[in-house]
């Protein structure tokens, strides 16, 4: 039996269910879980249950009051999610809030994310600002740090990159702090942490680190400050 679509236009709500396309142009609500090909949200939409999707796409703001699941979601502006997140490839362009663990294969944002638990992906790039519980692993990290603080619980990966990306007025840019961080190359600026622990690890200016281990090349600038460091 082939799916039909559900399209509200203005203000209104719907019953959750198994739908083709899911299409909100103003106000939505929907109750209840969702199963759907394409949800589209121009304007604001809530979502009281879960919700599974092909593809994901906010032109405004939505709220999700249980997990999502989704091959692609594009946010441009605000998603709340109050569960887990699982998503195959996230692309953002404003701020995205998690409520439990976020999970992805290419995870690329502009803006602002909040995770309450942890992060796992493929490939991690983010210009902005980032508060995140747990872990944040993944082969590929790099993290363009804009005005404001930012902080992980823990960091691994295969490549770690974190620089300091300063707008035009050239002020101090944002910085991040993490307990632990653990790679095989790994390049920081602007960065406070207990431990960096990595084959090759770059100090860059403006890093406060209490312990580096490294095991083939170690290098610190100039206006970093490094209390300990121990080749392994």
């Amino acid at each position: 039996m082939e799916k039909s679509d559900l399209k509200i236009s203005g203000s209104g709500s719907a019953a959750g269910g198994s739908y083709q396309q899911v299409v909100i142009r103003g106000e939505g609500m929907i109750g209840g879980d969702l199963d759907c090909s394409k949800f589209r949200t121009y304007g604001t939409s809530t979502l009281s249950g879960d919700a599974a999707v092909h593809t994901f796409a906010i032109h405004g703001e939505s709220e999700v009051g249980g997990s999502l699941k989704a091959k692609k979601a594009k946010i441009f502006g605000t998603a709340d999610i109050a569960g887990d997140a699982e998503i195959s490839e996230a692309a953002v362009k404003g701020m995205v809030n998690i409520g439990g663990n976020m999970v992805a294969e290419t995870c690329d944002i502009k803006g602002t994310l909040t995770v309450k638990g942890d992060c796992e992906a493929e490939r991690f790039a983010l210009q902005g600002s980032l508060e995140l519980k747990g872990l944040l692993n993944a082969g590929m990290i790099e993290i363009g740090l804009r005005l404001g603080k930012s902080s992980i619980g823990d960091v691994g990966g295969t490549v770690i990159k974190v620089i300091n990306k300063r707008g035009f007025f050239k002020r101090n840019g944002g910085f991040l702090s993490a307990k632990v961080i653990e790679g095989d190359v790994i390049y920081l600026e602007n960065t406070t942490a207990q431990i960096v622990r990595g084959n090759k690890v770059h100090i860059g200016p403006g890093c406060r680190i209490e312990s580096v281990e490294y095991k083939s090349d170690y290098q610190v600038s100039a206006r970093a400050d490094v209390k300990e460091n121990k080749q392994s």
